[in-house]
Protein backbone atom coordinates (compact mmCIF):
# COMPACT_ATOMS: atom_id res chain seq x y z
CA UNK A 1 0.00 0.00 0.00
CA UNK A 2 1.69 3.44 -1.08
CA UNK A 3 0.08 6.37 1.50
CA UNK A 4 0.85 9.65 1.10
CA UNK A 5 1.14 12.04 3.81
CA UNK A 6 0.78 16.26 2.93
CA UNK A 7 1.08 18.99 5.11
CA UNK A 8 3.22 22.45 4.67
CA UNK A 9 3.72 22.45 8.92
CA UNK A 10 6.85 20.06 9.58
CA UNK A 11 6.20 18.85 12.81
CA UNK A 12 2.63 17.93 12.02
CA UNK A 13 3.95 16.16 9.00
CA UNK A 14 5.77 14.28 11.12
CA UNK A 15 3.35 13.64 13.75
CA UNK A 16 0.83 12.22 11.01
CA UNK A 17 3.91 10.09 9.15
CA UNK A 18 4.53 8.04 12.67
CA UNK A 19 1.48 7.40 13.32
CA UNK A 20 0.76 5.74 9.85
CA UNK A 21 3.85 4.13 9.95
CA UNK A 22 2.58 2.39 13.52
CA UNK A 23 -1.02 1.80 11.98
CA UNK A 24 -0.25 0.12 8.98
CA UNK A 25 3.77 -0.83 9.23
CA UNK A 26 4.16 -2.57 5.68
CA UNK A 27 2.88 0.79 4.05
CA UNK A 28 5.20 2.71 1.64
CA UNK A 29 4.65 6.50 3.16
CA UNK A 30 5.82 9.37 1.33
CA UNK A 31 5.81 12.76 3.32
CA UNK A 32 5.13 15.84 1.36
CA UNK A 33 5.52 19.70 2.88
CA UNK A 34 4.86 21.35 -0.71
CA UNK A 35 1.32 20.39 -1.90
CA UNK A 36 2.40 20.68 -5.35
CA UNK A 37 5.43 18.70 -5.18
CA UNK A 38 2.40 15.76 -3.56
CA UNK A 39 0.40 16.45 -6.70
CA UNK A 40 3.43 16.22 -9.18
CA UNK A 41 4.53 12.98 -7.51
CA UNK A 42 1.22 11.46 -7.84
CA UNK A 43 1.17 11.69 -11.38
CA UNK A 44 3.99 8.88 -11.46
CA UNK A 45 3.56 7.45 -8.49
CA UNK A 46 0.31 6.50 -7.64
CA UNK A 47 -1.26 6.45 -4.41
CA UNK A 48 -3.74 4.46 -2.64
CA UNK A 49 -4.24 6.84 0.33
CA UNK A 50 -3.70 10.44 0.83
CA UNK A 51 -3.94 11.65 4.37
CA UNK A 52 -3.62 15.53 3.72
CA UNK A 53 -4.52 18.91 5.44
CA UNK A 54 -6.43 21.28 4.63
CA UNK A 55 -4.93 24.68 5.58
CA UNK A 56 -2.00 25.13 3.08
CA UNK A 57 -0.39 27.57 1.33
CA UNK A 58 -0.58 27.67 -2.83
CA UNK A 59 -3.05 24.86 -3.20
CA UNK A 60 -5.90 23.82 -0.08
CA UNK A 61 -6.53 20.44 0.75
CA UNK A 62 -9.94 20.56 -1.07
CA UNK A 63 -8.13 21.59 -4.02
CA UNK A 64 -5.49 19.17 -4.10
CA UNK A 65 -8.35 16.59 -3.24
CA UNK A 66 -10.06 17.79 -6.73
CA UNK A 67 -6.61 17.24 -8.69
CA UNK A 68 -5.97 14.40 -7.24
CA UNK A 69 -9.43 12.70 -8.35
CA UNK A 70 -8.53 13.93 -12.10
CA UNK A 71 -5.44 11.94 -12.05
CA UNK A 72 -7.15 8.95 -10.13
CA UNK A 73 -11.19 9.29 -9.33
CA UNK A 74 -11.09 6.34 -7.31
CA UNK A 75 -8.13 7.72 -4.63
CA UNK A 76 -8.46 8.11 -1.18
CA UNK A 77 -8.01 11.01 0.76
CA UNK A 78 -8.31 11.44 4.25
CA UNK A 79 -8.24 15.00 5.57
CA UNK A 80 -6.53 15.61 9.02
CA UNK A 81 -6.86 19.10 9.80
CA UNK A 82 -7.47 21.35 13.20
CA UNK A 83 -10.91 22.62 11.50
CA UNK A 84 -14.22 21.07 11.93
CA UNK A 85 -16.04 23.26 10.51
CA UNK A 86 -14.47 21.94 6.31
CA UNK A 87 -16.53 18.58 7.23
CA UNK A 88 -19.07 20.12 4.24
CA UNK A 89 -16.39 20.57 1.70
CA UNK A 90 -14.22 17.34 2.38
CA UNK A 91 -16.97 15.20 1.66
CA UNK A 92 -17.97 17.26 -1.28
CA UNK A 93 -14.73 15.58 -3.00
CA UNK A 94 -15.81 11.98 -1.96
CA UNK A 95 -13.23 11.75 1.19
CA UNK A 96 -12.77 8.66 3.03
CA UNK A 97 -12.40 10.51 6.01
CA UNK A 98 -11.77 13.44 8.83
CA UNK A 99 -9.80 13.47 11.35
CA UNK A 100 -9.04 16.37 13.58
CA UNK A 101 -5.64 17.00 14.70
CA UNK A 102 -3.73 15.24 16.71
CA UNK A 103 -4.92 12.03 14.98
CA UNK A 104 -4.56 9.28 16.75
CA UNK A 105 -3.02 5.43 15.87
CA UNK A 106 -6.08 4.45 16.36
CA UNK A 107 -7.91 6.87 14.11
CA UNK A 108 -5.99 6.38 11.46
CA UNK A 109 -6.20 2.47 11.58
CA UNK A 110 -10.25 3.12 11.30
CA UNK A 111 -9.72 5.42 8.72
CA UNK A 112 -7.49 2.66 6.93
CA UNK A 113 -9.96 0.01 7.85
CA UNK A 114 -13.06 1.88 6.14
CA UNK A 115 -12.23 3.35 3.06
CA UNK A 116 -14.44 4.70 0.73
CA UNK A 117 -12.75 2.58 -2.16
CA UNK A 118 -11.24 -0.50 -1.57
CA UNK A 119 -8.16 -1.59 -2.03
CA UNK A 120 -6.73 -3.96 -5.35
CA UNK A 121 -5.37 -7.44 -3.46
CA UNK A 122 -1.77 -7.22 -3.09
CA UNK A 123 0.51 -9.26 -4.64
CA UNK A 124 -1.34 -10.60 -7.84
CA UNK A 125 -4.28 -9.90 -10.43
CA UNK A 126 -7.02 -8.15 -8.89
CA UNK A 127 -9.99 -10.13 -8.42
CA UNK A 128 -13.68 -8.82 -7.66
CA UNK A 129 -16.89 -10.18 -6.50
CA UNK A 130 -20.23 -8.82 -6.84
CA UNK A 131 -22.81 -10.47 -5.22
CA UNK A 132 -25.52 -7.16 -4.77
CA UNK A 133 -27.38 -7.93 -7.93
CA UNK A 134 -26.78 -10.64 -10.26
CA UNK A 135 -23.57 -12.49 -9.09
CA UNK A 136 -20.41 -11.99 -11.01
CA UNK A 137 -16.80 -12.63 -10.87
CA UNK A 138 -14.31 -9.79 -12.58
CA UNK A 139 -10.46 -10.67 -12.54
CA UNK A 140 -8.33 -7.13 -13.71
CA UNK A 141 -11.88 -5.47 -14.43
CA UNK A 142 -12.96 -8.31 -17.32
CA UNK A 143 -15.93 -10.62 -16.66
CA UNK A 144 -14.88 -14.25 -15.82
CA UNK A 145 -16.12 -17.25 -18.12
CA UNK A 146 -16.09 -21.03 -17.25
CA UNK A 147 -16.69 -23.84 -19.21
CA UNK A 148 -20.10 -24.90 -17.87
CA UNK A 149 -22.45 -22.45 -16.57
CA UNK A 150 -22.60 -24.27 -13.23
CA UNK A 151 -19.22 -23.61 -12.12
CA UNK A 152 -19.97 -19.83 -11.39
CA UNK A 153 -22.75 -20.99 -9.59
CA UNK A 154 -20.58 -23.00 -7.63
CA UNK A 155 -18.17 -20.36 -6.41
CA UNK A 156 -21.02 -18.24 -5.40
CA UNK A 157 -21.97 -21.00 -3.54
CA UNK A 158 -18.74 -20.59 -1.59
CA UNK A 159 -18.69 -16.86 -1.66
CA UNK A 160 -22.07 -17.05 0.37
CA UNK A 161 -20.44 -19.52 3.21
CA UNK A 162 -17.72 -16.52 3.32
CA UNK A 163 -14.61 -18.90 3.13
CA UNK A 164 -15.47 -22.02 4.99
CA UNK A 165 -14.47 -25.16 3.88
CA UNK A 166 -17.71 -26.49 2.26
CA UNK A 167 -18.27 -30.12 1.63
CA UNK A 168 -18.68 -31.69 -1.39
CA UNK A 169 -22.39 -33.07 -0.58
CA UNK A 170 -23.51 -29.64 1.01
CA UNK A 171 -22.23 -27.94 -2.52
CA UNK A 172 -24.20 -30.33 -4.35
CA UNK A 173 -27.48 -30.50 -2.48
CA UNK A 174 -27.90 -27.11 -2.66
CA UNK A 175 -27.04 -25.97 -6.39
CA UNK A 176 -28.86 -28.60 -7.63
CA UNK A 177 -32.86 -28.92 -6.25
CA UNK A 178 -33.67 -32.58 -7.49
CA UNK A 179 -32.05 -36.03 -6.18
CA UNK A 180 -29.84 -36.87 -9.10
CA UNK A 181 -26.65 -38.14 -8.68
CA UNK A 182 -24.51 -35.38 -9.86
CA UNK A 183 -21.31 -35.98 -8.57
CA UNK A 184 -19.73 -37.12 -12.04
CA UNK A 185 -20.63 -33.74 -12.96
CA UNK A 186 -19.80 -31.97 -9.57
CA UNK A 187 -15.97 -32.95 -10.58
CA UNK A 188 -16.30 -31.57 -13.93
CA UNK A 189 -16.95 -28.16 -12.29
CA UNK A 190 -14.25 -28.85 -10.08
CA UNK A 191 -12.01 -29.08 -12.77
CA UNK A 192 -13.42 -25.84 -14.64
CA UNK A 193 -13.45 -23.90 -11.96
CA UNK A 194 -9.60 -25.17 -11.10
CA UNK A 195 -8.14 -24.67 -14.47
CA UNK A 196 -9.83 -21.47 -15.64
CA UNK A 197 -8.68 -19.60 -11.80
CA UNK A 198 -4.95 -21.25 -12.93
CA UNK A 199 -5.24 -19.64 -16.62
CA UNK A 200 -6.27 -16.22 -15.14
CA UNK A 201 -3.54 -16.49 -12.59
CA UNK A 202 -5.69 -16.27 -9.50
CA UNK A 203 -5.42 -20.31 -8.55
CA UNK A 204 -4.54 -19.50 -5.27
CA UNK A 205 -8.19 -17.86 -4.63
CA UNK A 206 -9.55 -21.58 -4.78
CA UNK A 207 -9.09 -24.19 -2.43
CA UNK A 208 -9.88 -27.59 -3.31
CA UNK A 209 -9.45 -30.42 -1.06
CA UNK A 210 -10.73 -33.97 -1.06
CA UNK A 211 -13.73 -33.24 1.40
CA UNK A 212 -14.87 -30.05 -0.24
CA UNK A 213 -14.00 -26.24 -1.10
CA UNK A 214 -13.35 -22.93 -0.08
CA UNK A 215 -12.81 -19.58 -1.00
CA UNK A 216 -9.87 -17.67 0.20
CA UNK A 217 -11.44 -14.30 0.95
CA UNK A 218 -8.38 -12.58 1.70
CA UNK A 219 -7.13 -12.69 -2.02
CA UNK A 220 -10.15 -11.16 -3.43
CA UNK A 221 -12.34 -8.14 -3.00
CA UNK A 222 -16.19 -8.64 -2.44
CA UNK A 223 -19.01 -5.65 -2.04
CA UNK A 224 -20.79 -8.49 0.21
CA UNK A 225 -17.69 -8.81 2.34
CA UNK A 226 -17.22 -4.86 2.65
CA UNK A 227 -20.58 -4.59 3.67
CA UNK A 228 -20.20 -6.96 6.46
CA UNK A 229 -17.22 -4.98 7.56
CA UNK A 230 -19.44 -1.45 7.76
CA UNK A 231 -17.12 0.18 4.74
CA UNK A 232 -18.72 3.17 3.10
CA UNK A 233 -18.32 1.44 -0.50
CA UNK A 234 -20.24 -2.06 1.18
CA UNK A 235 -23.09 0.05 2.30
CA UNK A 236 -23.67 2.24 -0.62
CA UNK A 237 -23.18 -0.50 -3.24
CA UNK A 238 -26.41 -2.53 -1.64
CA UNK A 239 -29.58 -1.80 -2.93
CA UNK A 240 -31.66 -4.44 -1.55
CA UNK A 241 -30.97 -7.31 -3.83
CA UNK A 242 -28.19 -10.21 -3.87
CA UNK A 243 -27.31 -12.89 -5.82
CA UNK A 244 -30.64 -12.74 -7.98
CA UNK A 245 -30.07 -15.62 -10.70
CA UNK A 246 -29.62 -18.31 -7.53
CA UNK A 247 -32.82 -19.60 -5.32
CA UNK A 248 -30.45 -20.83 -2.09
CA UNK A 249 -29.30 -17.49 -2.25
CA UNK A 250 -32.86 -15.43 -0.95
CA UNK A 251 -31.73 -16.99 3.00
CA UNK A 252 -28.60 -14.48 2.93
CA UNK A 253 -30.95 -12.36 0.89
CA UNK A 254 -33.81 -11.99 3.34
CA UNK A 255 -31.40 -11.64 5.99
CA UNK A 256 -29.92 -8.66 4.46
CA UNK A 257 -33.08 -7.02 3.33
CA UNK A 258 -34.45 -7.11 6.82
CA UNK A 259 -31.03 -4.59 8.13
CA UNK A 260 -31.72 -2.85 4.73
Amino acid sequence: MIIYAIDDEKNALEYITRKIKSAEPDAEVYGFDNAAQALESAKTLPFDVAFMDIQMPEIDGITLAKKFKKINPKANMIFVTGYSEYTMDAFAVDASGYLLKPATKEQVRHALDNLRYPLSVPGGPDVCIQCFGDFEIFVNQKPVHFKYAKSKEVIAFLIDRKGALCSNAEVIVNIWDDDDDHSAYYRSLMKDIHDTFEELGVGDIFNRERAGASIITEKIRCDYYDYLKGTPDGINAYKGEYMLQYSWAETTGAALYDEY
